[in-house]
């Protein structure tokens, strides 16, 4: 039998089976918050125990009386750059506290797709981050269950849902369950370091109430973006979280529940330079959550005035104002938005974006300044218009493709279409002008798409739904 040895024993952890699982059963007691869901999956850090070991053992303690026989350990690989899922395929990995058998069976099924997964022993050898959880699941159910050793670090999107999908397909009618080895942001200063962290584990939480593990790889471009020189990484296992997004979906999960977050600059008390870490769980919730970003009054008032602020800033600049990463992390996510500016009761300015490319306050900024500015409809607002100009905001949820017009909801859906190169959309705030479905769309076809009006009732025209939380300064 292949037996992989430990390699940070002593290093991340005590290498003594005694003072190993006096500690390990230490952390196994810290509180976290319970899910609400049915859990089919988990995210724990990985990093040395008197760092991280606190966030992972409450995360394990809480699925310690799920029914499972296999425990999927997806994590990050730090020695070696990986194409796709490098696997143990069998032996055992030997801890301190004994060892851990491979579930053969379930890897040679995942190696039968030989475009997303390989066996490489290599990438395994010196790697930590398989290696860390397996103290608390054996301190957990003994030797009673298997593993499923995964690392990844490929930037493919598409591989890594690929991956998530052909493992969660393979987990169904199985005892098993998803573990993702990942901490987040490393080395920015501890104020940075929460402030992404916490956008992070939020967009994970949109990504699963969406059906859309690709949004989680958008919002740590855009965190890292943002952060540039600040820190090295929004989440150093982005990919595992990836894949376990995908296949926690395939598994029937719809949200992503966080149960604790902390940072090593609070167990240190140095807080110049930091690694986040974070513990949650990956559910299937009934009624199924909805997956338009949560924005309480608050928020909503904070972002009518940056709107305003940035109307006034571009009158004198001529410039949309930058901005920094926002203790918000709604802020901070990715956003599809249009800005709408009423003068009136009358349209003066409505510019926006159906896909998120930036994330929500950028969108605010720049299409509040576009509207004002560059909506070839009409001229630039003046400085004596600017004090009358109200202004109003519509964040969308994803597009939704439909078959035909009998999907669309009168009233309630903002409907995009798309004919051969032309295209144009209503948002749901139209619907008042209109007493019909059949008038409301056809008016999008003649007036937004430059389409005959007739032309939604064709098959060659694509038909897309979406809803928005909008607001105004009224």
């Amino acid at each position: 039998m292949n037996i992989r040895k430990p390699a940070v024993a002593g290093k991340f952890y005590e290498a003594d089976p005694a003072a190993l699982r006096a500690e390990v059963e230490g952390y196994l007691k810290r509180p976290c918050q319970a899910p609400a869901g049915a859990v089919k999956g988990f995210l724990v850090p990985h990093a040395g125990y008197a760092y991280s070991g606190a966030a992972a053992g409450a995360a394990f303690a809480r699925v310690k009386d799920l029914p499972f026989d296999t425990l999927v350990v997806l994590a990050t690989g730090h020695t070696m750059a990986l194409r796709k899922g490098a696997l143990l395929a069998e032996g055992a990995f030997e801890t301190p506290l004994g060892r851990v058998e491979i579930d053969a069976e379930l890897c040679a099924e995942l190696l039968k797709e030989k475009d997303l997964f390989e066996d490489s022993p290599r990438a395994h050898a010196a790697e930590h981050a398989v290696e860390v959880q397996l103290p608390f699941l054996q301190a957990l159910r003994g030797a009673a269950v298997k593993i499923v050793p995964i690392l990844f670090n490929s930037s493919d999107e598409e591989l890594l849902a690929a991956a998530g999908r052909a493992l969660g397909k393979a987990l169904k009618g199985r005892r098993a369950l998803i573990c993702v080895s990942s901490d987040l942001s490393h080395y920015p200063p501890a104020g940075l370091a929460e402030k992404s962290d916490l956008s992070v584990l939020l967009a994970l939480r949109q990504a699963m109430r969406n059906a859309d593990p690709a949004y989680f790889g958008l919002a740590n471009g855009l965190l890292l973006a943002k952060t540039e020189g600040d820190m090295d990484t929004a989440a150093c296992g982005q990919a595992a979280m990836t894949v376990g997004a995908a296949a926690a979906l395939e598994l029937g999960a719809n949200d992503f529940e966080l149960g604790l977050y902390t940072n090593s600059g609070k167990v240190s008390g140095d807080e110049s330079a930091v690694v986040g870490y974070g513990a949650g769980f990956y559910t299937e919730v009934s009624p199924k959550p909805a997956g338009a970003l949560e924005l309480s009054p608050a928020r909503k008032k904070e972002l009518l005035a940056l709107a305003r602020r940035s109307i006034s800033s571009c009158l004198k600049t001529g410039k949309s104002p930058a901005q920094a990463l926002s203790a918000a992390p709604e802020f901070n996510q990715p956003a599809a938005v249009f800005v709408t500016l009423n003068l009136g009761g009358r349209l003066r300015g409505c510019i926006g974006s159906l896909e998120p490319r930036g994330t929500l306050a950028d969108m605010v900024a720049a299409y509040a300044c576009a509207a004002a500015f560059e909506d070839p409809r009409f001229p630039a607002v003046s400085e004596a218009e600017l004090g009358k100009v109200e202004v109003e905001i519509s964040v969308l949820s994803p597009l939704r493709r439909v078959a035909g017009a009998a999907e669309v909801r009168q009233g309630v859906d903002g409907v995009y279409l798309r004919s051969g190169r032309r295209s144009g959309t209503y948002l749901p705030q139209v619907w008042e002008h209109f007493d019909k479905k059949e008038d409301f769309l056809s008016s999008l076809c003649e007036e937004k798409a430059g389409l005959p009006a007739g032309a939604w009732k064709e098959k060659s025209t694509a038909l897309y739904v979406y809803t928005v939380d909008h607001f105004s300064e009224k």
